[in-house]
């Protein structure tokens, strides 16, 4: 049984959104799926989006948090770095869209218990059913939290495995940990990197790639003010500037000091919707950079 939730549009990019969710309810317990006008892909609209992602809580606000954590060792984003976890978007989103933090807080104690469980295969075919039934023209694994362990990125694979016609995408820096998923030929890996751990992401694209497998590798370059330049990047690269560089304030945004600065190959990498803002034709799904 399916419980749909419209959350508010609160005031910052998360604070300007629209948020929703959907409770999915399985053996032991229950899910959220959540979705925001951004990311709407197919199955909604910017003015109505409907729910087609998977989130957890996000390493840089548990981080800066004491009131709430999981066990010593036991991390959401394993493979974040001090670049990623200070420009994380999730500190904006828990802010201004508690309500939908507090669904990825549950999803990452109670995805924790399933894959303990005897019911992972059953809660795999639940979730399979439910996003082929609702988010048949995509869906998205983490607007916040990575995969954690190699067991999770087995229970992803095992829901793409049984949703064979539903298009997946992922943004993921734990490079050591999604084996499973590499070998899927209807989910997009996105190789989440920055000047810390690029190198890392160029390795395991290169080692993944000799092995000719079916999932699209692509990786996806998050730069801040602190970046003397960006690194050369392979032929299919997406580009997502931090907020400080984005041209917001300016009537063009084009007009900005960093997008002046950037080659014609790289303005074509660049997320148009980090950088140009959000908006009914510019949101995931009409933008293909990342889906591929």
């Amino acid at each position: 049984m399916t419980d749909k939730t419209k959350l508010p549009v609160i005031g910052s990019s998360a604070g300007s959104t629209t948020f929703c969710a959907a409770k999915i309810e399985g053996p032991g317990g229950y899910l959220w799926i959540d979705g925001n006008q951004k990311i709407t892909a197919w199955n909604g609209t910017y003015e109505d989006p409907k729910p087609n992602a998977f989130s957890l809580e996000a390493q840089a606000v548990v981080n800066r948090e004491s009131s709430w954590h999981l066990e010593a060792g036991h991390e959401h984003c394993p493979g974040s770095t001090s670049v990623c976890r200070a420009s994380c978007y999730v500190h904006g989103l828990e802010k201004h869209a508690g309500e939908t933090y507090a669904l990825y807080r549950h999803n990452s104690t109670e995805i924790r218990r399933i894959l303990a469980s005897s019911d992972r295969d059953a809660w795999a075919a639940v979730m399979a059913n439910w996003i082929s039934a609702n988010a048949p023209g995509g869906f998205r694994w983490h607007v916040s939290g990575d995969v954690f362990s190699q067991a999770y990125a087995a229970f992803i694979a095992a829901v793409c495995t049984r949703s064979p016609d539903v298009h997946h995408w992922i943004y993921t820096r734990s490079f050591d940990m999604v084996e499973p998923l590499v070998d899927l030929d209807n989910i997009a890996l996105n190789l989440s990197c920055d000047r810390e751990n690029f190198e890392a992401a160029i390795a395991f694209k290169q080692v993944t790639e000799t092995r000719q497998l079916s999932t699209p590798l692509q990786l996806c370059f998050l730069t801040d003010e602190h970046d003397a330049s960006i690194p050369e990047m392979p032929y299919g690269s997406v580009i997502f500037p931090d907020y400080a560089l984005r041209g917001r304030g300016l009537k063009d945004p084009t007009e900005s000091a960093w997008w002046q600065d950037l080659t014609q190959e790289q303005r074509k990498m660049v997320c148009p919707v980090d950088f140009f803002g959000k908006s009914p034709a510019s949101r995931c799904g009409p933008c293909r950079k990342c889906l591929l």
